[in-house]
C-alpha cells in the first residue's frame, strides 16, 4: 500500500486544479492551524495556491511552540527556545494541555514535576492555571495559545499576501468539552474566526483520502488505521473510506466519506516522555562524574540545556545506533561529553514501548473491527519515526501489511484541516467530501422522576444523548412527558468504562452543567381545560456540532391542538412556502437529522438508546398525533374531514449553569484582549525601531562607499563632499552615544537629515550614468523612423495607406527632436558633473516617448492595410480561324463572352471538386490560374515582411 512520493506528486497540482476551483478572486484567503504541544505547522488556501505550507520567519515549515518574555520583548519558536535555553522560566512550552485544567487536575501536577522552574498559581476566579511572570504581570494558556495563533496568522498572511481571519484549528481527539471551548475564546481573544475545530486523526484521515478517492468503491468500505504518535500523546483511529450517494434528488452523484469508527489513545505515550527520561538520564552520568560538587539537577538553567541536548540526542538515535551527547559549561564552567546507545534508550523507555500498541487495540475494539479487516496501518506523528515504535507496533498488530509511510508526519494534518477550512469557506468551491467523526466521551441527560407520591423516594432518570462513538455532527431531542412543573436536569458524561481511573481524573469534572427550566407550569396552564389539546411533553432539542462542542439549542412545549376547518382552505402562498423548502433539503440537514429520546414509564427499566431510535421529529409527531385524534365512530366522513391537527409551541426559559471548566468570561476576558493588544503594539514598535535602525545604519556606510567611487564623487562639490561626510560622522556618534535606545521616529527624522544632503548628489550620479543609454535608445528610434520616412517618400501616395500630413507631421517631429538633441548635448558637455544637468534622462524620455508613440500609430495603419488589387483586361492569342474571327468582334462582346466562358469553366470546376473542397480551396485554384496570365503582385504577408525588414 506504499506509494512513492514521486507518483503522489504529479497528480497532486492536477487534482487540486479540479478540486479546489476559486468562485470570486477577490475573497479572503483561509488558513489552518495545527498547533500542538511541541510544533505549530500552518496552511494556506488562497486564489491561485490550492494547498501549501505557510513559512515562518526563517523560512522553517514548522514553529516551535514557544513564547519567551525578556527585558520586555517577546519572542516566538526557536528565538523564545534560544531565550530559553538561559532563563528557562522565561520561555513557556508545552502549555496546550493545561487548557481547561484546574490547579488540582493530575496533568498540572504532572507539568510541574516535568518543569519546575514555572511559577504556577491558580485563577482566584476559576481555580485555574496562571503563569506568574512577574509580580505585575501573568498569563493564563488560553492568553498563551492566543499569542500562538496571531503569530500563526502573520505567517499565513505573509505567504498569502493578503488578510487572513477564518482558520480551522485541529486538536487532539480526546480535547473534553472544557479544552474545545478554551481553544475557542483563545481564538476569540486574537480576532480569528473559527470555522470548525476538527480532530487531528480525522485531517490526517482526509489529507490521506482525498488523493485517493479513485480507490474507494460504493459497496465495500475501505478501512484504514492511524496510528499518531506526538509529541505529548499518541492516538490511534480507525477510520472508513466509502463512495455515497448525495441526498440531491434532482442530480444524485457519488461522493466520498470519510467515518471514524473508533479511536484509542494514551495521553503521556510520546516524545516528550522520552525526551524527558533521556535528560534525567544525562544528568544521573553528569553527576556520576563527579566534575564538581554542585548537582546538575538543582540548576534550572542547567536542566534546560540538558532538556534542549535530550531532544537532540532524541532524535539523532532514530537514525544512528549510537551518539555523544555534548553541552559546553553545563555548570560551574564544566563541559559534558556522554555517549549514549540506542539500546541504553531503549532500555530507559522501555515500559513506555509496551504501551504502543495499547491506542491501535483500542481503536480497534472501538470500531469492531479486527486487524485483518484493516487494509494498512498509516504512520503519522514525528515520535513514529523512533525505530522501537514501529518494531513494537509490527510485532504486537501482528497486521499482514507493512506500516504505511507514505503521509507527511509532520504536515498531514494541517493540510487535511486546510482542505476543510476551503471547503467552510465562501470564497472557494472545492470537491465535497463528507467526514463524520465520532464521539469519544459519551454525554448523558440525568434528571428526577415527577413526583407524584411523596412518601415514594424520588427515582433518578439516564437517559444516553451521544453514545460511545456515535456519529457527529448530529441533533438528538429528549422528552420530558411527566414534568408539569419547573424542573432543573444535569448533563454530563456517561459511560466511561473505556478509561482508567487517572484518565477520569484528567478529563476533569464529569458533570457539564445544570440546566433550570422556569415557565412549565405557566405553559400548560395557557391550554388548560381547553378541547382537543393533546400534550407532547417537553422537549429540549441539544446538537454535537462539528467541532464536537455540546449545544443546547432551545427547549419547549409542544402541543396538539385539533380544530375544524377544511383542509383545501391552506392558502396558495403556504403551499408554495412549504413545497420549496421541502426542495431546498440539503445533505446537511440529513447528517444533523434530529434524534428523540424518550422518556420512560417510571416502573420500565432504563433502556439502553442507539442511532435506532425514530430517524425525525416530524415522523414520531406524526405517529402520537395520529394516536391522539380520537373520532367519533359514529361520525360522518365529512366530519372527519372537517377536523385537522396544528402543533403549538410554548418557549420555555432556560438558566444554564455551566460546570466544567468554563474561558475566561466578562472583564477578564476583555483585559486578556488588551494584553494581547498591548503586547503586538510593543512588538510592532519594536519592529519598526529594528527597521529604522538598520535603515540609518545601512545609509551611512552605503554614503561613505559611494563617495570613495569616482562616479558619485565627481558628481558633489567639495563642499557638499565635506557636508555628507560630516553628518554621517555626526550621526554615528550619536548611534553611539545614545541613538540606540531611541524611538522609531527619531531614527526616521536622522535618516531624512542625511537624505536630504545626498539625494541632489545621487540624482545628478544617476543622470550621468543613465544618459548615455537613453540618448542611444534615442538615436535608434531617430534612425528607424527617419528610414520608414524615406521609404514613404519614395512610393507613391496610391500605394500607401498614409496622407501627405500625415508624412510631414514625422518629418516635422524628426527634425524638432533631432535639433533639440544636438542643442541639449551639446550645452551639457560644457557643464561640468558637479552641476545638475540641463539634458535629464526625464526630458529624453519624453521625447523618446513622443516619437514611438507617432511611429506606432503609422506602423498600426499600416499593417491594417488593405492594397486594391489591380484588374487589367485579358487578351487571348488567336490560334484558329475562329478565333480570328472572334478577335474582330467589338470590344463590349468579347468582355461577355469571355466571362460566360470564366463562368461555365467554374461551373464545370465546381462540378467536378470533391465536396469536402472549401471556398478557400477554389479562391487558392483562381489565384493559381490568374498567375499565368498576371504579373506577380505581392501578398500582404510579404508586404508587411518587406516593410519591417527595410525598416
Amino acid at each position: 500500500m506504499d506509494i512513492p512520493l514521486w507518483k503522489s506528486i504529479i497528480p497532486l497540482t492536477t487534482f487540486l486544479v479540479f478540486c479546489l476551483q476559486i468562485t470570486n478572486i477577490h475573497s479572503l484567503a483561509v488558513m489552518s492551524v495545527d498547533i500542538g504541544s511541541e510544533w505549530m505547522k500552518v496552511a494556506i488556501v488562497s486564489p491561485g495556491v490550492p494547498m501549501e505550507i505557510a513559512l515562518n520567519k526563517e523560512s522553517k515549515r514548522k514553529t516551535p511552540t514557544a513564547i519567551a518574555f525578556r527585558n520586555g520583548e517577546r519572542t516566538f519558536g526557536e528565538d523564545a527556545l534560544t531565550v530559553g535555553v538561559r532563563f528557562p522560566s522565561n520561555c513557556y512550552i508545552y502549555f496546550l494541555d493545561l487548557l481547561g485544567k484546574k490547579i488540582d487536575n493530575p496533568i498540572v501536577d504532572l507539568y510541574r514535576k516535568r518543569f519546575p522552574y514555572y511559577n504556577i498559581i491558580p485563577d482566584p476566579k476559576r481555580n485555574t492555571v496562571l503563569f506568574k511572570h512577574s509580580e505585575s504581570e501573568q498569563f493564563s494558556p488560553e492568553e498563551l495559545v492566543a499569542m500562538m495563533l496571531e503569530k500563526a496568522r502573520e505567517f499565513a498572511e505573509d505567504s498569502a499576501g493578503q488578510a487572513i481571519n477564518e482558520v480551522v484549528i485541529s486538536v487532539p481527539g480526546y480535547f473534553g468539552q472544557a479544552e474545545r471551548s478554551a481553544i475557542l475564546k483563545a481564538a476569540e481573544i486574537a480576532g480569528i474566526k473559527v470555522l470548525q475545530l476538527i480532530n487531528s486523526y480525522t485531517a490526517a484521515a482526509l489529507n490521506y483520502g482525498i488523493f485517493r478517492t479513485k480507490s474507494f468503491n460504493e459497496t465495500s468500505p475501505m478501512y484504514m488505521m492511524f496510528y499518531d504518535m506526538g509529541a505529548y500523546g499518541t492516538q490511534a483511529s480507525v477510520v472508513s473510506y466509502q463512495l455515497v450517494k448525495s441526498k440531491d434528488r434532482i442530480a444524485p452523484e457519488l461522493q466520498p466519506q470519510l467515518a471514524v469508527l473508533g479511536v484509542g489513545y494514551e495521553r503521556n505515550l510520546g516524545g516528550l516522555e522520552i525526551q524527558l527520561r533521556l535528560r534525567d538520564y544525562l544528568a544521573a552520568k553528569f553527576n556520576e562524574l563527579k566534575l564538581t560538587s554542585n548537582d546538575v539537577t538543582k540548576n534550572s538553567r542547567s536542566m534546560a540545556k540538558l532538556f534542549k541536548e535530550a531532544g537532540r540526542l532524541k532524535n539523532v538515535l532514530s537514525a544512528n545506533t549510537d551518539h555523544f551527547a555534548q553541552v559546553e559549561g553545563l555548570i560551574d564552567e564544566k563541559d559534558m561529553r556522554i555517549r549514549v546507545t540506542r539500546e541504553e534508550l531503549e532500555e530507559l523507555c522501555k515500559d513506555l514501548f509496551d504501551k504502543v500498541v495499547l491506542p491501535a487495540q483500542r481503536a480497534l475494539e472501538a470500531s469492531g473491527l479486527t486487524i485483518e479487516l484493516i487494509d494498512q496501518v498509516m504512520l503519522a506523528g514525528a515520535g513514529t519515526r523512533v525505530p522501537r515504535v514501529q518494531d513494537r507496533l509490527v510485532k504486537d498488530l501482528k497486521s499482514s501489511q507493512p506500516l504505511g509511510r507514505s503521509l507527511n508526519t509532520d504536515e498531514a494534518a494541517a493540510l487535511g484541516a486546510a482542505y476543510k477550512a476551503a471547503d467552510l469557506s465562501n470564497g472557494f468551491k472545492v470537491k465535497p467530501f463528507i467526514t463524520k467523526d465520532a464521539t469519544l466521551f459519551p454525554i448523558q441527560v440525568t434528571f428526577d422522576k415527577e413526583i407524584v407520591d411523596e412518601n415514594k423516594p424520588t427515582k433518578q432518570v439516564k437517559r444516553i444523548l451521544f453514545g460511545h462513538m456515535n456519529p457527529y455532527p448530529q441533533r438528538k431531542i429528549i422528552t420530558f412527558n411527566k414534568h408539569q412543573q419547573d424542573f432543573d436536569f444535569t448533563v454530563g458524561y456517561a459511560e466511561l468504562n473505556h478509561l482508567d481511573e487517572n484518565e477520569m481524573k484528567c478529563l476533569g469534572s464529569l458533570s457539564l452543567s445544570n440546566i433550570k427550566l422556569n415557565g412549565v407550569k405557566d405553559a400548560y396552564s395557557k391550554h388548560k381545560g381547553q378541547d382537543g389539546i393533546d400534550t407532547k411533553g417537553i422537549k429540549a432539542h441539544f446538537a454535537m456540532d462539528d467541532s464536537g462542542l455540546l449545544i443546547l439549542q432551545n427547549v419547549e412545549l409542544l402541543i396538539e391542538k385539533t380544530v375544524t376547518g377544511d383542509p383545501e382552505e391552506e392558502s396558495t402562498l403556504s403551499k408554495i412556502g412549504n413545497t420549496i423548502s421541502n426542495l431546498f433539503k440539503g445533505p446537511e440537514e440529513v447528517l444533523k437529522e434530529e434524534k428523540p429520546v424518550h422518556e420512560t414509564p417510571e416502573e420500565d427499566p432504563i433502556p439502553q438508546y442507539t442511532n435506532s431510535t425514530l430517524n425525525s421529529t416530524d415522523t414520531l409527531d406524526k405517529v402520537n398525533s395520529t394516536e391522539q385524534v380520537k373520532l367519533n365512530d359514529t361520525a360522518s366522513v365529512a366530519e372527519k374531514k372537517s377536523l385537522k391537527v396544528i402543533t403549538v409551541k410554548e418557549t420555555i426559559n432556560v438558566n444554564h449553569d455551566y460546570l466544567f471548566v468554563l474561558p475566561v468570561q466578562g472583564d477578564d476576558f476583555q483585559a486578556s484582549i488588551k494584553k494581547i493588544k498591548e503586547l503586538k503594539e510593543i512588538d510592532l514598535a519594536k519592529s519598526r525601531k529594528e527597521t529604522a535602525l538598520n535603515n540609518l545604519e545601512t545609509a551611512i556606510l552605503e554614503t561613505r562607499e559611494k563617495l570613495d567611487q569616482s562616479d558619485y564623487a565627481d558628481s558633489a562639490t567639495d563642499v557638499e563632499t565635506q557636508s555628507i561626510l560630516d553628518k554621517c560622522t555626526e550621526i554615528s556618534n550619536w548611534l553611539e552615544d545614545d541613538g540606540f535606545d531611541s524611538e522609531a521616529e527619531v531614527l526616521d527624522s536622522k535618516f531624512n537629515d542625511l537624505k536630504k544632503i545626498v539625494m541632489p548628489v545621487w540624482e545628478r550620479t544617476f543622470e550621468h550614468l543613465e544618459r548615455p543609454s537613453r540618448l542611444e535608445a534615442l538615436n535608434n528610434a531617430l534612425n528607424n523612423s527617419n528610414s520608414f520616412l524615406e521609404k514613404m517618400k519614395n512610393t507613391t501616395l496610391e500605394d500607401t495607406p498614409f496622407t501627405q500630413v500625415e508624412i510631414d507631421t514625422l518629418d516635422k517631429l524628426i527634425s524638432e527632436i533631432t535639433t533639440w538633441r544636438d542643442n541639449q548635448v551639446q550645452e551639457q558637455e560644457k557643464l561640468p558633473k558637479n552641476i545638475d544637468p540641463v539634458l535629464t534622462v526625464q526630458t529624453i524620455s519624453i521625447k523618446h516617448s513622443s516619437i514611438e508613440r507617432e511611429m506606432r500609430y503609422l506602423m498600426t495603419k499600416f499593417t491594417s492595410w488593405r492594397p486594391k488589387k489591380k484588374e487589367e483586361p485579358k487578351t487571348k492569342a488567336p490560334t484558329s480561324p475562329t478565333d480570328n474571327e472572334n478577335a474582330n468582334v467589338p470590344e463590349e462582346q468579347d468582355n461577355e463572352t469571355i466571362v460566360k466562358t470564366e463562368s461555365q469553366d467554374n461551373l464545370e470546376k465546381f462540378t467536378l471538386d470533391e465536396p469536402s473542397k472549401t471556398v478557400e480551396d477554389n479562391t487558392d485554384s483562381e489565384n493559381i490560374k490568374n498567375e499565368k496570365s498576371q504579373p506577380i503582385e505581392p501578398t500582404k504577408t510579404d508586404e508587411k515582411e518587406k516593410s519591417h525588414s527595410e525598416l
